[in-house]
């Protein structure tokens, strides 16, 4: 019984230990990148715990997953030794900068990729529709006070009303005729709101829209299961990019994940179909009429103008030291 105790004691210092050295080294890839005499504060220390968190529980549950798939003796580890620490590091810098809660629902996704050319997990910190949302209100000219998402059923009586001679303001009426059996959706709409209502904006979203991010995923397995809550992150995305953005608030890394959503998903695609060995995470989806969906790996559709990303810097940690 006192060697259980003993044993299980080691066990959560150790992860301490790791979750602290963890920090410890994501901040100094935060002064490297954000520039000398930059430091964490004691809330994104706080960020930068709940990430490493985050990224153990969902690489344990998708190595879990791999162990079921794989055969025996086959396949590489999810293992921190075998990740790609030098994306990982700078990817955490610009999220948590963002302000970003990995133990937030829906704020950031850990989802690891095998890269056969680098031989080890990509992990990818992929940005959910809740985080979307609140790093664009953030860097928006004028913050919204809410935003309203709405998908829209073939059943539902749905006017939209846009400013012009007769109208103040953007506007829309919306009934949910018959909520237990509302049929195929057949759009959406997200309504923007601010202060003054004469700004507020409607923003719709037609049904090719959805079957555009649809056809441009990688794989459809995630439309296919969860097409509600497919449709649903694309409608946050759609909307949000709708918000106007201030250059006085805009930051390095608002840049660096912008250029990162559009980029990042073609180069993940190429190592993908060399290699194939992909790894995913299920959905917890919500029975209710608009659950909130959990982001998945497929991108949005690439825009022109992308940059390339800053170089890269390592993530000093010893494998061995189990993160």
């Amino acid at each position: 019984m006192a060697k259980a105790k003993e044993a299980k004691k080691e066990t959560v210092v150790a992860v301490k230990t790791n979750s602290e050295r963890f920090v410890a080294e994501i901040e100094r890839q935060f002064i490297a990148e954000m520039g000398e005499g930059v430091k964490f504060t004691d809330y994104e220390k706080t960020l930068a715990q709940h990430l490493y968190v985050s990224t153990v529980t969902a690489l344990q549950k998708q190595e879990t997953e791999r162990q079921k798939r794989a055969k025996p003796g086959n396949g590489t580890p999810i293992t921190w030794e075998n990740l790609n620490c030098t994306k990982l590091a700078l990817d955490a810098v610009h999220r948590i900068n963002l302000g970003l809660d990995a133990l937030v629902p829906n704020h950031i996704s850990p989802i690891a990729y095998w890269n056969s050319k680098a031989l080890k997990y990509d992990v990818d910190l992929r940005i959910g529709y809740a985080g979307k949302d609140y790093y664009k209100r953030k860097v928006a000219i004028k913050n919204p006070i809410d935003i309203e998402y709405h998908l829209v059923y073939e059943t539902d009586h749905f006017v939209p009303i846009k400013r012009d001679s007769k109208h103040s303001q953007d506007n829309y009426v919306f009934e949910i005729k018959e909520p237990f059996n509302r049929g195929k959706v057949v759009g959406g709409f997200g309504y923007i709101i601010y202060d003054d209502p004469t700004e507020n904006k409607l923003v719709l979203v037609e049904k090719k829209e959805f079957d555009k991010a649809r056809a441009y995923a990688q794989t459809d397995k995630f439309w296919e299961k969860h097409p509600i809550d497919m449709m649903y992150k694309t409608l946050v995305h759609r909307v949000t990019k709708q918000i106007p953005v201030d250059p006085a608030k805009v930051n390095k890394s608002y840049l660096f994940v912008e250029d990162q959503e559009t980029e990042e998903p073609v180069l993940r695609a190429i190592a993908e179909h060399a290699n194939q060995e992909t790894i995913d995470v299920d959905y917890v989806v919500d029975p209710s009429p608009e659950p909130p969906p959990q982001d998945d790996p497929d991108p949005e559709p690439p825009e022109p103008g992308t940059k390339g990303k800053p170089e890269q810097q390592g993530l000093d940690i010893d494998p061995a030291a189990g993160f």
